[in-house]
């Protein structure tokens, strides 16, 4: 694969070799951390996925999990269930460990009856997993390396735990157990100096900012799309590093492009990514000048039969609604979103009308009450229009749990009854959950 010309797919290269330099000819390694930066997460997600196919290069076997981390308690065991349920349905991973016309020969079954015992000692029982599927493998010299990329974890501490249990258990020959660690917070330090015969940490200074900007800025110089590009990476920049006075040069320069080119979408756009811009600055005077003018001119795009200024007429009002947020305009604020919300009503975003109808009633809870329930009855009460394939990727749980705690009587039951064909009897359960996964949890991507 020749990957010469894209600058994201050379970073990734680069984090193969670092594999291959100090992992790869080190049998003894059997945890391993990438420290990473949160925004360079989706790097390592492409590195994974591309090890996960038949281009990878590594000569270790990566099986990935996002399994989200709970407890301690239970993370094996979740582990073990996530593993064999990826196994029986990723052709993938099948194809890679029986490549060369190798067969690979492993039974989950008896695997399947452990998880049913629930007393059993599930941490063992992993350690157990793992030699037997890399005994299994055909090549009985390639490492297995189990890599967790969890969507979440609940407590960094308890996770850290987790990993100290494992590798106190001892991590069976040829396996191996990749994490991924925040640069600079360093939360697994730790096991690193404790386990440091058989653990290693890698670190990579990776320009992604200057591959996307290669990126961006490849094409004709004198394409206005490439030039209005370089701007807002100059914009970007220059907000970054606290410079005003540069941004002001560059989103003008951003103006002035787009308005070149007759696109009154793109226009309204340049005007949209100034303003946010000067969000950082407080300059909200500007701000708001730039929103109204860039609404007015998205509005003639649309009104001339330009569908696409849908898009950016929504986000100059969810701008305009910060703005005034950021001002203490609780109630103007409130009532830009209900305006965000029916546009993208009117424009057929029925899932998105419920998310922008979610950030209205939660601003305008504790300065009024009153208008709060009110908001939250016409979400409901428009979310419920819906059909049942949208509403189950959209907010109307969140809506309906915050209805159902703010009110009383046969509306009690009028929610209960919509939400419980909608989700199932435990559905309040769920939300709860929720609610305190949202309180404790922190991302990994």
């Amino acid at each position: 694969m020749n990957n010469e010309h894209n600058p994201v797919a050379l970073l990734v290269t680069q984090i193969q070799q670092k594999w291959l330099q100090d992992v790869s000819p080190h049998d003894e390694v059997n945890w391993v951390r990438w420290l990473i930066k949160p925004e360079q997460a989706r790097l390592y997600e492409g590195f994974l996925k591309l090890e996960s196919s038949p281009h990878g290069i590594i000569p270790d076997i990566p099986v990935v999990l996002l399994t989200p981390f709970v407890d301690s308690k239970v993370h094996s065991k979740n582990l073990i269930s996530d593993w064999l349920e990826s196994f029986k349905n990723d052709e993938r991973l099948k194809e890679q460990i029986e490549g060369n016309f190798l067969q690979f020969d492993w039974d989950p079954d008896y695997f399947k009856q452990k998880l049913k015992n629930k007393e059993g000692d599930f941490d063992s029982l992993l350690i157990e997993f793992l030699a037997s599927f890399q005994k299994a493998l055909p090549n009985p010299e390639q490492h297995l390396v189990m890599a967790l990329f969890p969507y979440t974890v609940q407590a960094t501490e308890d996770y850290k735990n987790w990993m100290e249990t494992m590798l106190g258990l001892g991590m069976p020959p040829k396996t191996r157990l990749m994490v991924f660690d925040h640069h600079p917070k360093n939360y697994f330090e730790s096991v690193q100096i404790k386990h440091k015969a058989t653990c290693k940490s890698l670190w990579i200074d990776l320009d992604l900012d200057g591959a996307m900007k290669k990126i961006a800025m490849s094409g004709d110089p004198n394409d206005p799309e490439v030039q209005f590009r370089e701007c807002m990476i100059e914009m970007g920049n220059s907000t970054a590093k606290n410079n005003r006075k540069r941004l002001h040069l560059w989103g003008e320069k951003g103006l002035e492009v787009t308005q070149k080119t007759g696109n009154k979408t793109a226009f309204a756009t340049a005007h949209g990514v100034y303003a946010g811009m000067l969000f950082q600055f407080k300059e909200y005077d500007t701000v708001d000048k730039l929103l109204r003018r860039g609404l007015a001119i998205a509005k003639q795009g649309k009104a001339s039969g330009d569908d696409t200024a849908n898009a950016i007429i929504l986000q100059l009002y969810a701008y305009m609604a910060s703005s005034a947020h950021h001002q203490n305009e609780i109630e103007k604020a409130t009532e830009l979103f209900c305006e965000q919300a029916e546009l993208a009503i009117s424009f057929g975003l029925g899932q998105q009308a419920l998310a922008i109808y979610i950030n209205a009633y939660t601003l305008i809870k504790k300065k009024n009450p009153p208008r709060y329930k009110e908001l939250l009855k016409r979400a409901f009460d428009y979310g419920r229009t819906l059909p049942e394939e949208q509403l189950k990727s959209s907010g109307i749980g969140q809506i309906a749990w915050d209805y159902y705690n703010s009110t009383q009587g046969t509306t009690l039951r009028t929610i209960d009854s919509f939400m419980v064909d909608l989700e199932g009897k435990d559905w309040k359960q769920k939300m709860e959950r929720q609610a305190q996964n949202m309180k404790n949890s922190i991302s990994i991507s």
